[in-house]
């Protein structure tokens, strides 16, 4: 398994955002994407994930172009809409019948650590780090075989990074994860770092 990204580039109006980015991933290894805000780290992200198109360059999962993004990609980030008016038992049967994860409801729960009556609420009802915590954990039980994560700790307690800090390491080996991020807890983890200057 491996993915490459390869001299990639995006420019709004004629203006580089950034230029000539390129790195490989396989199996078992972690990256972050670091930079000041506004230096392009979420769009970089949503390139490799094919949300935006880059100017130039080209993105190749085991030395091919990409073409069913849905079923090599689970992402996490503040910017991806939820059904708030569904509950998480809901959100996570469909997660379950689209075939992206494995793990049953009991099970995701415990991991994501939900109790059975928020597991029956609204997310609308939900604060946004516990949001971003729901949102966080469906990528990470994720059966995709790459994990993209922009700012996977947003609004997040302390707890909350402690919970992070452990599920990131328990699937570290058997991912590609790719970090997007100016904090060092949410990428301390990896094991590469690009920096988008």
């Amino acid at each position: 398994m491996q993915l490459d990204v390869v001299n990639i580039g995006k420019h709004y109006n004629h203006q580089w955002l950034f230029k000539d980015i390129s790195f490989s991933l396989q199996k078992g290894q972690s990256m972050a994407i670091t930079g000041k805000n506004g230096s392009g780290k979420s769009t970089l992200l949503q390139i490799v994930y094919g949300l935006v198109q880059a100017d130039e360059g080209k993105v190749l999962f085991n030395q091919n172009t990409l073409s069913e993004m849905h079923n090599i990609f689970a992402i996490s980030s503040p910017y991806m809409e939820l059904p708030m008016d569904f509950s998480i038992n809901e959100i996570f049967g469909l997660y379950a019948d689209l075939g992206k994860t494995k793990m049953n409801l009991q099970d995701f729960l415990d991991y994501s650590k939900f109790s059975q009556k928020q597991s029956i609420k609204s997310v609308k009802y939900f604060s946004s780090g516990m949001l971003q915590r729901l949102k966080t954990a469906l990528c990470l039980v994720s059966e995709n075989p790459i994990l993209l994560l922009d700012e996977p700790l947003s609004n997040m307690d302390k707890q909350g990074e402690e919970w992070y800090k452990n599920c990131f390491e328990k699937v570290m080996t058997s991912k590609i994860i790719i970090v997007a991020s100016n904090h060092l807890v949410e990428y301390e983890f990896t094991q590469f770092k690009i920096d988008i200057i």
